[in-house]
């Protein structure tokens, strides 16, 4: 067989074993049914129109939604596959940069898949988040294109850098210390540099700019509440001193960047010792040589952050584009010291084995929480019957005020072209609907009857007078589960220009 023949058949192979592994996934979400993960509650919210900015999030993850809902309803299935076609291109493009790296086509595919031993990609990312999601695939997709650019030297392989920078930060502000991260691990290296240092680089610098700026131009009109949002996920200023601001940042980085590797880091330790041997000159990649100088710049970019900025809090899943390389670049050192055909079986079994444990926790989660655990998830919400409830006790469609993403959204999914209102929500209000209909204000009331505070405030501001009105309740048992019931309350105006008021 010719090294081209062999090399399609490795790509044919590959695409067949990671669709199967994402279709699983999908698949398992349709059978989870209507009720919404937290993210998901979020973009029914979201997605109702397209908006230059709606949070303290970038939209691009909102625009591509809302794409999907226009073609294929608002509704799970069309959450559910932007989610799969997102983790099957981050999938892709590992696998696609480890061929760069890696000749050994079996150890490539190995190295792509070794994503599922990242508990953030393989489960979290599967489970309910949605931007890191996508900013992860831009970043892979970025990286390949690197590559691209050195081997062709071609102009559009320029512009799709810019388009890909412009994408990475219209999907997450954060993508700016992987761009950073991997502008200077390119400086770094010799063979790189003249391709940063080029003047079509310009181009890919102008269309980022250009693409990025209508967003920039809102976010700077919403400043403030973004600065805010990210002081207080990064715990900015919250220390009294600088050194004690300093140690706890180190501490939350060692901590957050470990639980985010150690799981891959001791398998293949374990599998592949060799994988720390010295290697010689002659048998350095510059490919390889990137991606190490990458995953340094990465972590020094967040000692900045300490030092500089005040960062003291990160979150694991906030170095899935920084460090979802690792794995990669440890089986490349491996693949170029040799290893026996025996490991690599061995780490394929491991592979399969943690694949089996998450789709079995995905099951869990669902169908079998109920009896393992006393209080019900999420998953476990009776949307569909309140809504039929709902109907039955008059409301048709018109808007829907709910006390948070999740009450909205998972009562709202079931009520076609409503007009879906939330007080997370707060940059965002979708326009008033033309046609008449009713207005429905609904609230979590499982332990208290009263509407929340925050709800009460969020009505005002909109000149909304519900609490005169009189409250009703509903409740409907928890589903997969035969105890404990899920109950509402809800307020329900007869028409929905009582919820139209202008601000």
């Amino acid at each position: 067989m010719s090294h081209i023949d062999r090399s399609t058949s490795a790509f044919r192979n590959f695409l067949w074993l990671l669709t199967g592994y994402i279709v699983l996934h999908l698949f398992i979400r349709l059978g989870m049914g209507g009720t919404l993960e937290l993210d998901e509650a979020e973009q029914i919210i979201l997605g109702q129109q397209l908006e230059l900015g709606y949070n303290t999030q970038p939209p691009l993850y909102t625009w591509i939604q809302w794409l999907f809902f226009q073609l294929l309803g608002t509704g799970v299935f069309a959450l559910a596959l932007l989610k799969s076609l997102l983790l099957f291109s981050i999938y892709l493009f590992t696998w696609l940069i480890a061929r760069q790296v890696i000749p050994n086509q079996r150890m490539a595919l190995l190295a792509s898949f070794s994503l599922c031993l990242i508990p953030s990609v393989a489960w979290e990312s599967v489970r309910d988040l949605t931007h890191t999601v996508l900013v992860t695939a831009i970043a892979s997709a970025t990286f390949y294109t690197v590559f691209r650019i050195y081997q062709k030297r071609s102009l559009s392989g320029y512009v799709a850098l810019g388009v890909l920078l412009a994408c990475g930060m219209l999907a997450k502000y954060s993508f700016g210390l992987f761009a950073v991260s991997l502008l200077l691990s390119a400086l770094s290296v010799r063979e790189y540099r003249s391709l940063i240092l080029n003047r079509r680089m310009l181009l890919s610098i102008s269309i980022a700019i250009l693409l990025f700026l209508p967003h920039l131009l809102w976010s700077i009109g919403h400043l403030e509440e973004i600065k805010t949002f990210i002081g207080g996920q990064v715990g900015e200023g919250r220390e009294a001193s600088y050194l004690s601001g300093v140690l706890i940042g180190f501490s939350s980085l060692a901590k957050n960047s470990a639980e985010f590797l150690i799981l891959v880091w001791l398998v293949l330790t374990l599998i592949f010792p060799s994988a720390y041997k010295p290697l010689s000159a002659e048998n350095e990649c510059i490919h390889r040589a990137l991606l190490a100088r990458f995953l340094i710049a990465g972590g020094l970019a967040c000692v900045v952050l300490i030092l500089l900025f005040g960062t003291t809090q990160f979150q694991s899943r906030w170095f899935q584009p920084l460090l979802i390389f690792f794995p990669l670049y440890m089986l490349s050192r491996v693949e170029t010291v040799g290893c026996s055909v025996r490991r690599e079986t061995i780490l394929r079994s491991v592979i399969v084995f943690f694949i089996v444990i998450v789709v079995v926790l995905r099951f869990a989660q669902f169908w079998l929480a109920p009896y393992i655990k006393r209080n019900a998830n999420r998953m476990q919400y009776p949307s569909a019957e309140l809504a039929e409830q709902l109907k039955q006790e008059g409301f048709t469609s018109g808007t829907i005020i709910g006390d948070s993403n999740l009450t909205a959204a998972n009562i709202g999914l079931y009520f076609e072209n409503s007009r879906i209102l939330s007080p997370n929500t707060e940059f965002f209000i979708a326009a008033p609907r033309e046609s008449s209909g009713q207005c429905l204000v609904v609230w979590k009331a499982t332990r208290h009857d009263n509407m929340p505070g925050p709800q009460v405030e969020y009505l005002k501001g909109l000149g909304i007078d519900a609490q005169s009105k009189p409250y009703r309740y509903m409740t409907a048992p928890y589903r997969y589960s035969d105890s404990g019931e899920h109950r509402i309350g809800y307020v329900l105006l007869a028409s929905e220009s009582l919820c139209n008021k202008p601000l």
